[in-house]
């Protein structure tokens, strides 16, 4: 099976599947919600047809999700937290034979590269450990909004 990427269009490919012939594919996820769907091409249609057909309904398909902020895809849960706020995780590390405690908070600057802010338990205490990387974190999404 051969697959390339449509350019100008995120997900739609097109797949050369061997003997079962050739198509264009639409797979586009938001949420939880995953829409996929398949223009064959051949006998009763052009390769040209069925690339027309796939982007008209790309285009609908996407005109038809919200636009999503950064600052709201940040707050996206996509593993349970244990501590129930998204981005900010207890973490016990271990180096040299001794173990550190440590809240951590992870974004995203406006670059799209990721920040980490570590606080440590020692030296905070667990409560105010984690009331700092939850508050960097929230700083961190602040400026994404300015």
């Amino acid at each position: 099976m051969n697959i390339k990427h449509v350019s100008g269009f995120p997900g739609l490919f097109r797949e050369e599947l061997g003997k079962e012939g050739t198509r264009f594919r639409i797979v586009i996820s938001h949420g939880r919600k995953k829409t996929q769907e398949y223009f064959f091409f051949g006998v009763k249609r052009s390769e040209a047809e069925a690339l027309a057909a796939a982007i008209e309904r790309w285009k609908e398909i996407r005109k038809s999700f919200p636009v999503i902020t950064r600052v709201a895809f940040a707050q996206i849960e996509r593993r349970k937290s244990r501590s129930g706020v998204v981005g900010v995780t207890r973490v016990t590390q271990k180096v040299k034979g001794f173990e550190y405690d440590f809240w951590r908070a992870t974004w995203t600057d406006r670059r799209g590269a990721r920040r980490i802010r570590v606080f440590s338990i020692n030296k905070y205490g667990e409560d105010d450990a984690r009331k700092r990387a939850e508050e960097a974190r929230q700083k961190g999404l602040d400026d994404l909004r300015n």
